[in-house]
């Protein structure tokens, strides 16, 4: 669209949508998608591209405020990305993530009658996270402020989130309200450590540089297990930051390095070297604990992670005998949590180390009824399993965003488990899967769960009952 084409118009916002965006209508009903407005904000916006029938567009002016807004606690709310909705009232983000949700089962899954409990809400909406991963760069995402200024280049410097839309530039973050304050302090040390020993920070675009990655782990007894991603080895920096850290931070549990000389940050496919204390930190949900490693898959916000796996174990209302399948079972703690009151669990999961830290868990609990097997869900070998282990009364699946594979679909057919859990981050696809279901469950209810507040994320565990 040319500059002398494109149009604007009055846009009146009513919810929110994916990718921290609000959706509202122009007074001729053209729907319009937006970064930066609110849910009950009327607004100007001018028109940059139409899709599948709906707009997109850029925020010139506010006409009218949302009463929803508030106020963003943090200094980096709307540059770093990491939160989408600081600025709206919590009780009408916990409202508008329930409205996803049915308007889910209404649209897509085409349940309009389906019993939608009312939202879980989050105990806490700020320093929920148990785990951030920060970036080192030698180009700072630079404050309208900073452009301004002839900045030395230490202040170039950053340890913190890439910017939305602009990976080679990193936000240096000076206090987050994800994670806890302590992990902002042992970011900032680790920071101000690494100027002061005049170590480089790595270069994205030259793909130079010594440092590159810092992930900091918690658990709910605020103990901290460190990773230092660096691109070579250093023995006397890293020595010195252990020892360093090792005095500042009682709390730290665990160091450990991984050297990355690869052009991308992925670590799952390189060694981690611990060099300094546990192997592992461990996490307590209710009755069940689990050993927390470098590179475990684990629920991001424990407190929460409790509470949905409560809401589980009320929806399975076990009886001691039941046969749990458990599929897409990452490090299994679901099937963990629920064993206890099970004859047998049988997880399956396609990530090796996630098994790896499964059977870890399962004898940490003494769990003897806790089978665990790499296999893609839709590559599951069925009848072996049933022959091993019999036909199911409960199956449980958790994929991941993409939902269900059509042949996990058919194998849930086939397999006619008396009642199907269904817990997605999703609600699109698990709507999208609900509806292919239909000619062998009934949804009995859906309950939203808020895992990750201030962003557009949303939990959602629905119970079904196999059709007689």
């Amino acid at each position: 669209m040319s500059r002398k084409k494109q149009k604007t118009a009055e846009v009146e916002f009513k919810g929110i949508a994916h990718k921290g965006t609000s959706v509202g209508r122009t007074d001729e009903g053209l729907v319009v998608f937006v970064q930066g407005a609110l849910p009950g904000e009327r607004a100007e916006v001018l028109f940059t591209k139409k899709r599948k029938g709906v707009w997109q567009g850029n925020l010139i002016r506010t006409i009218r405020p949302s009463e929803y807004k508030v106020t963003a606690v943090c200094n980096h709310f709307g540059i770093c990305g990491g939160c989408s909705w600081q600025n709206l009232d919590y009780r009408e983000q916990l409202k508008q993530k329930e409205l996803l949700v049915r308007d889910a089962l209404v649209r897509i899954a085409k349940i309009p009658d389906a019993i939608i409990e009312t939202i879980l809400p989050a105990t806490n909406t700020e320093f929920y996270r148990n785990k951030l991963e920060f970036t080192f760069s030698k180009h700072k995402w630079l404050t309208e402020e900073e452009l301004g200024l002839e900045l030395v280049e230490e202040e170039k410097l950053a340890l913190g989130f890439h910017r939305p839309g602009n990976f080679n530039k990193v936000v240096n973050i000076s206090r987050c309200f994800l994670q806890s304050e302590r992990s902002n302090d042992i970011r900032n040390f680790v920071k101000e450590f690494a100027i002061k020993n005049k170590v480089d920070f790595y270069d994205i675009k030259k793909q130079q540089g010594f440092l590159r990655n810092l992930i900091i782990r918690s658990n709910t007894q605020n103990e901290y297990l460190c990773i230092l991603s660096i691109a070579y080895s250093n023995d006397e920096f890293t020595k010195a930051l252990k020892e360093e850290l090792v005095h500042a931070f009682k709390e730290i549990s665990s160091i450990y390095i991984v050297i990355n000389p690869k052009k991308n940050d992925t670590l799952f496919d390189l060694d981690f070297q611990k060099i300094y204390g546990d192997d592992y930190i461990t996490e307590y949900l209710d009755h069940a604990k689990f050993l927390i490693g470098p590179k475990s898959f684990f629920q991001t916000n424990s407190q929460q992670a409790a509470k949905l796996y409560q809401l589980i174990a009320a929806y399975a209302d076990l009886k001691g005998d039941e046969i749990i399948y458990d599929w897409y079972c990452g490090v299994g703690s679901i099937g963990i949590y629920l064993a206890k009151n099970a004859a047998k669990v049988i997880g399956v999961e396609e990530i090796q180390e996630a098994i790896e830290d499964a059977r870890l868990n399962a004898a940490l609990n003494q769990l003897k009824n806790c089978h665990f097997y790499i296999s893609d869900a839709k590559a599951v070998q069925i009848e072996s399993i049933i022959q091993d282990h019999g036909l199911p009364n409960l199956i449980i699946v958790d994929p991941p965003r993409i939902g269900l594979h059509e042949l996990v679909i058919e194998q849930l057919k086939y397999l006619k488990a008396p009642k199907l859990i269904y817990v997605s981050c999703n609600p699109a696809t698990q709507a999208r899967d609900l509806d292919l279901l239909k000619e062998s469950y009934e949804v009995i209810k859906i309950k939203p769960v808020d895992m990750f507040p201030h962003t557009n994320h949303i939990e959602s565990v629905a119970l079904l009952s196999l059709l007689t």
